[in-house]
């Protein structure tokens, strides 16, 4: 690591210059006749390029293919990510079924899990629904409230965490006390779900996924609706290319990462979704802690 400007904090407003000035200097950059720039930071490519004599070239294309697929440390750090998220999917799980945890005490059971675990501040995404409000997915928006969970109601807990540089994504729906109907919905879309994740191979494509998932919710549960879409990459983002939505027709490789969230709404009245990440095999999509165990 190599620092650059003063010992000090908020001292300089535009640190990009001095960032420029010590990144051109070392020689793995000054010593080269062509230089590829990928420029995350907003004007630090133009910066480099007059401070360096080789010929810039654009390695925004390469940067781009290389986060596609992941390699075996980047899998490592979003498998503990996605553990850290399934700790707090338990956490909430059990605040839960004291029939009287309001939903913003059940984000906050999630985020304390997953940190006090993790032992230093992650990133922390969570919907946090209950009752009639899970069939809310879209908009309006809905962020965690004062709201009480109540005996039978079922909540659902779309958890991202973030650790290491690296995310994980789960979605679960738990159940307050017992509803049959809420679980057997929830069984039907553990059962779409590992469908869809088999169909994960490569040559396959996220629009394919979409629709062969969205026509069997909607034909296991006629009434309801899936509005969003299916599943998406995450790596060094929480939401990245591929996409498992009608218009992605990016073809599936081996390596790429993949959250996979089937859901059901019924306006009025209740929804569930559930969500796991696999990684793309030759034989299918792996969940990633079998992938990996």
């Amino acid at each position: 690591v190599l620092g650059y400007g003063i010992r000090g904090f908020g001292i300089e407003l535009n640190p990009l210059p001095l960032l420029a000035a010590v990144v051109a200097s070392v020689p793995a950059v000054s010593g080269p006749s062509r230089l590829g720039l990928a420029d995350g930071l907003g004007g630090m490519g133009s910066l480099l390029e007059r401070r360096v004599s080789a010929e810039p070239v654009s390695a925004d294309g390469a940067m781009y293919r290389l986060r596609l697929h992941k390699d075996e440390d980047e899998l490592r750090k979003i498998l503990h990510a996605y553990e850290l998220c399934w700790l707090g999917q338990k956490a909430v799980a059990e605040a839960a079924q004291s029939g009287r945890a309001r939903e913003i005490e059940l984000f906050t059971a999630a985020l304390a899990a997953a940190q006090t675990t993790h032992g230093e501040p992650i990133e922390f995404l969570c919907d946090l629904l209950s009752g009639p409000l899970t069939a809310e997915v879209c908009c309006p928006i809905h962020i965690a409230s004062p709201r009480v969970a109540a005996s039978g109601e079922p909540v659902i807990a779309d958890v991202v965490v973030r650790a290491n540089g690296y995310w994980g994504d789960t979605a679960e729906t738990h159940v307050v006390g017992a509803n049959p109907e809420v679980e057997a919905a929830r069984a039907t879309l553990l059962d779409i779900l590992a469908l869809a994740g088999s169909e994960l191979r490569p040559g396959a494509t996220g629009a394919e996924v979409f629709r062969a998932m969205a026509r069997r919710i909607l034909d296991a549960f006629p009434g309801g609706e899936f509005p969003h879409h299916g599943g998406h990459a995450l790596g060094l983002t929480s939401f990245e290319d591929p996409h498992v939505i009608p218009s992605d027709e990016t073809p599936l490789e081996p390596g790429m990462v993949l959250a996979v969230e089937p859901g059901v709404y019924f306006p009025g009245g209740w929804g569930a979704r559930v969500e796991n990440v696999f990684v793309v095999t030759a034989e299918g999509g792996v969940e990633l802690r079998q992938a990996l165990a």
